[in-house]
């Protein structure tokens, strides 16, 4: 019966529910610092670490997330920002932040 558990719960990992990424991240080293830049909701962050520029950029999808949330009826009309709408909603149903990073596909370079 122990077996049978065990194909069961590895069963229920390959059934897992994977969505593709949303939004895509590019980590960059420039010099002895490290950029953050989400390509689709035009943001960047640069930070000491290459881990201290992610955290700073998710940071900011967040935040960015719930101010365009409050002023939807401004942001989804602006010329610069209306296509970021789709993003963010999708963003906003984000519970904490590991759904937030589930949502973004990190890419790592050089300037």
């Amino acid at each position: 019966m122990l077996k049978v558990l065990e194909k069961e719960s590895k069963n229920n990992l390959l059934n897992y529910h994977l969505q593709p990424s949303l939004l895509n991240v590019f980590i960059f080293k420039d010099g002895d610092r490290f950029c953050a830049k989400c390509i689709e909701l035009d943001l960047i962050t640069e930070m000491d670490t290459s881990q201290g520029a992610l955290q700073a950029i998710v940071e900011m999808i967040k935040e960015y997330t719930q101010d365009y949330m409050a002023r939807i009826d401004i942001f989804s009309k602006s010329p610069n920002r209306y296509h970021h709408l789709p993003y963010i909603e999708r963003i906003a149903k984000c519970k904490d932040e590991w759904e937030i990073l589930e949502q973004i596909e990190v890419k790592y370079g050089h300037i």
